[in-house]
C-alpha cells in the first residue's frame, strides 16, 4: 500500500504526464494511424528530432511506438555527448545509478550487492552480468565504440530478459557487418587532466561485402589510456612514491561476418574481445589529500589493481519464411578478473585494532587498552601503537615494513543458448515471439590474504607467540593467512512468450510470460590460521519462478501514445557457504541463531507504471514519461558479522520505490536543440527487519532508504548547430546534477545492528561539460572541457570499521581538456 506522501507522488506524477499531453489528444488522426516519415521537419527551418529504431520487444520498432520506459543512445549520440562507458550513460538517463567500483547497476532504486545481479546486462542477445559468490564480484564494463547503439530498459524484464533482469535491463548492440556497401569508422583523441596525467586513444572500424549481397564482414580495434590523478605515497613520510597511479589502459577488438546461405537465410559468427587493467583504484585518504587544491594521495602500502579480460564468440542464425522469423543465438562468455579489492594491510590492521580495543584483560594477547579512538581520543593516542590506524594513515612504527596484500579472481563462464520464433509483421493485427533460453554458467570466486609478516607482527602487538594467537594454526605454505573458494553453477531453462493484439487500430493489449526452472549448486573450500583451519562444504538450490506481464496502450494519434504496465522480475536464489562458526558465535548468540541459513531464496519485484510519448508543436518537441510504483520483497542482502568478519546471503527486508522519469527534447530554433531528462526515486524499506529472533536488532527500518541511491537526478543539455564558413559547426554544453539522499541507510540508523554513522550519505553534485566541433569532409574536430568548474565533491566515503578513523573517498575526475579527431564514411 502506498502511504500518503507515495500517493500525492504517483497522482501528482501522473497528473504531470497526463496534463502535459492533454493537448495532443485534439491532434487529427492520421488515416489509418499511418505513422509519417521520421525526418519530417518539425518547422520551416527547424529540424525534428530523430527517430530511434530499437528492439527492446526483441522486433524493430521505433522508439517512440513502444510502450516502455527506455532511454536510447545512438553512435551519433554517444560521440556527441563525449561517452566512453556506461558510467557516463547513466548521467544522461533517468532512474539509474551506477556504482563505479562495483560496476552495478540499480534502476528504479533496485540494487543489492549480494545474490545475483539486479540488472540484466547484455552485448546483443547475451547476458553477462555476474552473480556475487564472494567478496568484489564486480561486473565487467564494456567499452563504448563502434556501437549500433545502447538501450537502457526501465522497469523489470522478467518476460524477455528473465533472471537478472529486475530493476530493468541495459543493451549495448552492436553494428551488422553490411552486404551491399562499405562503411567506417575512426578516431583519435587526446586530453589532459588538471594536476594529473594525459589520456589518449583510438580506435577504427570498418565493414562492408567480400562477395556482394552474400558475404560481409565488420571489424574494429579500439585502445584507450586514461591517465590518473591520484598518487600513491609513503605513508610515513607522504613522498610521492607513484604519481598519477590510478590510470587505466583499455584493448577492445571485435569482428563478425554476415553470411547469406539462402535469400531468407542469415548467419552471423562473431567475436569480441576486451582487456583492461586499472594500475590502482580511484579512492584517496581523505586525512592527507586537499580537493579544492587538486592533490589526491593514498597511501595504502599494498597495490589495489584490477585486470579484468573478456572474449565472447557468438553464433546468430536467422531463418524468414513467410511471416514468421527463426532465430537462433549461441554464445559463450569467458571472464578473468584479478583484483585487490580491498587493502590487506588495512584490514589487517583494522581487525588487529580491535581486538586491542575490546581485550578482555586475561593476558591471552598482552595489551588491555579498551579504548575507543572516538570517545577517548587522548588516551588512545597516549597507548604505544594505539590506534594502528589514524586520520592520516597507519601508526605502526614498531613494524614499518609490514604489508599485507589481497587477491580475488573471479571467473565466468557462460554458456547461452536462445531459440526464437517470431512474427515479423510490426503492422500485423497480432504480433508475438516465443522461445526457449538455456543457460549453463560456471563462475568461481577465490579470495585470498597473502600475510606473510603475520607471525613477525604478532609479539610486537600481542606478545606471546604466532601459533598461540592463532589456536596453533600456521599461514599456508605460500604465506596466505585466509583462503576462501567457491564454485557455483547454475543451469536454467526457460519458456516465454509476449503478444500483442489490437484490439482496435489505436488499443492493443500485450501479455506475456516466462516459466523457468533454475538450480543454483556450489562448492567451497576455506584454510589458514584466519580461518581457524581447513573447512569445506556444498549446498545447492532449485525453483521455479513464473514472470507474467500484461499491459495496454492506445495511440491516441499518430504523435501520441499512452501506455499502462504491470510486470514482474525476479533474480535466482542460492546458497551459503560454511565460514568458522566458532569465530562468530558472539554474533549468532546475538541474533538468536544456531547457524545461518544454508540457503537463500528468489526474491521478486512486482512493477506498476503508467507512462505516455508525445510529439508536440508541429514535433518541435518530444516528450516521452513515466510514473511507478514498485514492490520489491524477499529481498537477498548480506548480512556482515561484526565480531570474526564473515557474511551471508539471506532473504531479508521489503522496498517499496516510486517515483518518475522524464525526457524532453525541444527544438527550441534554427540549429537550437534542448534535452532534458528528470528522474525521482523514492526508495525505502516498508517494514522493520530482523536478521535473528524478535530480541535481536534490526538490519534495518522501516523507512530506511536503499544505499546509493540519489532521490532526483537532472540533466540539461543544450546544442547549437550552425554553418562554419562551407563547414557544419556544434557546439554544446551539458549539466549534470544528481540531490543528497535526506533519509537514513540502515548503516546511519542508530536503532540498527549495523549501524556506523560515521558513513553519511554522498552530497548533492554537479558537474558542467562543455564541446565544440566542425566537420570538413566527414572529417570532425572537437574539443571539449570535462568537468568544466573542477567540482571534487566527497563520494563513496568508507572506513575498514567504526573503530577506524582512517577515511577513503572517491570523486569526479578533475576539470579535463581535450581534442578528438574522428572521421565516417
Amino acid at each position: 500500500m502506498l502511504d500518503g506522501r507515495g500517493r500525492s507522488i504517483w497522482l501528482c506524477g501522473a497528473a504531470a504526464v497526463l496534463a502535459f499531453t492533454a493537448t495532443a489528444s485534439a491532434q487529427q488522426v492520421a488515416p489509418g494511424g499511418a505513422s509519417p516519415p521520421g525526418d519530417r521537419s518539425a518547422a520551416p527551418g527547424v529540424a525534428a528530432p530523430q527517430e530511434i529504431i530499437v528492439t527492446a520487444t526483441r522486433k524493430s520498432e521505433r522508439l517512440s511506438r513502444v510502450p516502455l520506459s527506455i532511454s536510447a543512445f545512438t553512435d551519433a549520440k554517444l560521440e556527441v555527448l563525449g561517452i566512453k562507458s556506461f558510467a557516463e550513460v547513466v548521467r544522461f538517463t533517468p532512474g539509474v545509478q551506477f556504482d563505479p567500483e562495483r560496476k552495478d547497476i540499480a534502476i528504479r532504486g533496485v540494487s543489492s550487492q549480494a545474490g545475483t545481479g539486479t540488472t540484466g546486462i547484455y552485448i546483443d542477445d547475451t547476458p553477462i552480468q555476474v552473480r556475487a559468490l564472494g567478496l568484489n564480484a564486480n561486473n565487467t564494463q564494456p567499452l563504448v565504440f563502434d556501437l549500433d547503439r545502447v538501450e537502457v530498459l526501465r522497469g523489470p524484464q522478467g518476460t524477455l530478459f528473465g533472471a537478472g533482469s529486475e530493476g530493468g535491463t541495459v543493451r549495448y548492440i552492436t553494428p551488422q557487418p553490411g552486404l551491399e556497401k562499405y562503411t567506417g569508422y575512426s578516431r583519435a583523441e587526446g586530453s589532459f587532466t588538471e594536476k594529473g596525467s594525459p589520456s589518449y586513444e583510438a580506435g577504427v572500424a570498418m565493414g562492408g561485402p567480400i562477395v556482394t549481397d552474400t558475404l560481409g564482414f565488420r571489424a574494429s580495434a579500439y585502445y584507450r589510456h586514461d591517465g590518473g590523478y591520484i598518487n600513491r605515497v609513503d605513508y610515513q613520510t607522504l613522498k610521492s612514491t607513484e604519481r598519477d597511479a590510478n590510470y587505466a589502459n583499455t584493448l577492445a577488438l571485435r569482428g563478425a561476418l554476415a553470411w547469406k546461405l539462402a535469400p531468407n537465410i542469415t548467419v552471423n559468427p562473431a567475436i569480441f574481445y576486451q582487456d583492461r587493467y586499472q594500475n590502482q583504484n580511484d579512492r584517496y585518504w581523505i586525512g592527507i589529500s586537499d580537493p579544492g587544491k587538486g592533490q589526491f594521495s593514498n597511501g595504502t602500502p599494498d597495490r589495489q589493481a584490477d585486470k579484468d579480460t573478456f572474449y565472447l564468440p557468438s553464433l546468430r542464425i536467422q531463418g524468414d519464411f513467410g511471416g514468421i522469423s527463426v532465430i537462433s543465438n549461441t554464445s559463450y562468455f569467458n571472464r578473468k578478473e584479478v583484483v585487490n579489492g580491498y587493502s590487506g594491510t588495512l584490514y589487517d590492521l583494522s581487525l588487529f585494532q580491535q581486538l586491542l580495543t575490546n581485550d578482555n584483560g586475561d593476558g591471552t594477547f598482552g595489551a588491555n587498552f579498551n579504548l575507543d579512538p572516538y570517545t577517548n581520543p587522548t588516551q588512545a593516542a597516549s597507548a604505544a601503537g594505539y590506534p594502528l590506524l589514524t586520520a592520516q594513515g597507519i601508526n605502526l612504527p614498531q613494524f614499518p615494513t609490514y604489508q599485507s596484500r589481497v587477491f580475488i579472481t573471479n571467473k565466468q563462464e557462460n554458456f547461452t543458448q536462445e531459440l526464437r520464433v517470431q512474427s515479423n509483421n510490426v503492422n500485423a493485427r497480432f504480433t508475438w515471439v516465443a522461445g526457449v533460453f538455456f543457460q549453463a554458467n560456471r563462475q568461481s570466486s577465490t579470495e585470498e590474504i597473502n600475510d606473510p609478516l603475520f607471525p613477525l607482527l604478532v609479539p610486537v602487538l600481542f606478545g606471546g607467540t604466532f601459533l598461540d594467537f592463532t589456536e596453533g594454526f600456521d599461514l599456508l605454505p605460500n604465506g596466505d593467512s585466509y583462503i576462501n573458494n567457491t564454485i557455483g553453477k547454475d543451469r536454467q531453462v526457460a519458456f516465454f512468450g509476449d503478444a500483442t493484439f489490437a484490439i482496435t487500430p489505436r488499443l492493443k493489449i500485450t501479455a506475456g510470460a516466462r516459466y523457468s526452472l533454475t538450480l543454483f549448486s556450489f562448492r567451497n573450500y576455506a584454510d589458514g590460521p584466519q580461518n581457524i583451519g581447513f573447512s569445506e562444504g556444498t549446498g545447492r538450490k532449485t525453483e521455479n519462478p513464473f514472470t507474467p506481464k500484461v499491459g495496454l496502450s492506445f495511440q491516441a494519434t499518430p504523435d501520441n501514445l499512452f501506455y499502462t504496465t504491470a510486470s514482474k522480475g525476479f533474480r535466482i536464489g542460492g546458497a551459503n557457504p560454511p565460514f568458522p562458526q566458532s569465530l562468530c558465535q558472539a554474533d549468532l548468540d546475538a541474533l538468536g541463531l544456531k547457524t545461518v541459513p544454508a540457503s537463500y531464496n528468489s526474491d521478486s519485484v512486482w512493477n506498476y507504471e503508467i507512462g505516455s510519448k508525445n510529439k508536440f508543436f508541429n514535433r518541435r518537441v518530444t516528450f516521452a514519461g513515466s510514473v511507478y510504483h514498485l514492490d520489491w520483497s524477499n529481498i537477498q542482502q548480506a548480512n556482515y558479522l561484526t565480531s570474526c568478519g564473515f557474511q551471508y546471503t539471506g532473504n531479508l527486508g521489503t522496498v517499496h520505490s516510486e517515483g518518475f522519469d522524464a525526457q524532453l527534447q525541444l527544438a527550441v530554433a534554427h540549429g537550437l536543440n534542448v534535452d532534458v531528462a528528470v528522474g525521482y526515486t523514492r526508495a525505502r524499506y516498508s517494514v522493520t527487519t530482523r536478521a535473528g529472533d524478535a530480541n535481536s536488532a534490526p538490519i534495518s527500518n522501516q523507512g530506511n532508504t536503499i544505499p546509493g541511491v540519489s532521490p532526483w537526478t537532472v540533466t540539461l543539455g543544450a546544442q547549437y548547430d550552425f554553418r562554419l564558413g562551407a563547414a557544419d559547426a556544434f557546439a554544446r554544453g551539458d549539466y549534470e546534477f544528481e540531490s543528497r539522499n535526506p533519509y537514513l541507510t540502515p548503516i546511519q540508523d542508530l536503532r540498527t545492528g549495523v549501524n556506523d554513522p560515521a558513513l553519511v550519505n554522498d552530497p548533492s553534485t554537479a558537474q558542467v561539460n562543455i564541446r565544440a566541433g566542425v566537420t570538413v569532409r566527414k572529417l570532425q574536430l572537437e574539443m571539449f572541457v570535462n568537468n568544466l568548474l573542477d567540482t571534487s565533491p566527497r563520494l563513496g566515503l568508507n572506513h575498514q570499521d567504526q573503530y577506524t578513523l582512517l577515511f577513503e573517498a572517491q570523486t569526479f575526475r578533475p576539470r579535463t581538456f581535450g581534442l578528438s579527431l574522428s572521421h565516417r564514411y
